[in-house]
């Protein structure tokens, strides 16, 4: 099995399988989880110098991050349909889109999580990121 593990479920059911083996995407188990980030590779925003520019592409849309606080996962992020100004937030993590989250983390095939004014957005998946300096370039992007 390259993709699913499988487990035993443990609590009842009220179906007649309730006991029997059942698929799980091997991105929903914690080991799973880690190997899927081992193999993405990506970074941690914690390893970042503050004010640095981060361009990330998702499946949808392209992101400009700053970094404001890089241990604090403070950010400023432009981009995608929630974000048309640059708006102070706070970069959760990265996901497989379930609930385990690599705090502080984003990496490609991964999706963003980012919160700002008590709503949490999850982004589609990351196809890249770059880190560059953007200082001449004119405008918000």
């Amino acid at each position: 099995m390259t993709d699913t593990t499988r487990i035993r479920l443990l609590s009842k059911a009220t179906s007649s399988t309730a006991g029997e083996p059942r698929l799980v995407p091997r991105g929903s188990t914690l080991s799973g989880f880690v190997q899927e980030i081992d193999r993405v590779g990506g970074l941690s925003i914690a390893e970042l110098d503050p004010i640095t520019p981060l361009f990330v592409r998702t499946e949808n849309s392209l992101y400009r991050i700053t970094v404001l606080e890089p241990r604090g996962r403070r950010i400023l992020v432009q981009g995608g349909a929630y974000f048309p100004e640059s708006t102070p937030a706070e970069l959760e993590g990265s996901s497989l889109g379930g609930s385990l989250l690599k705090q502080g983390w984003i990496g490609p095939g991964l999706r963003m999580e980012i919160s700002s004014e008590g709503r949490r957005i999850v982004t589609s998946r990351v196809r890249s990121m770059e880190i560059r300096d953007d200082t001449g370039l004119p405008g918000p992007f």
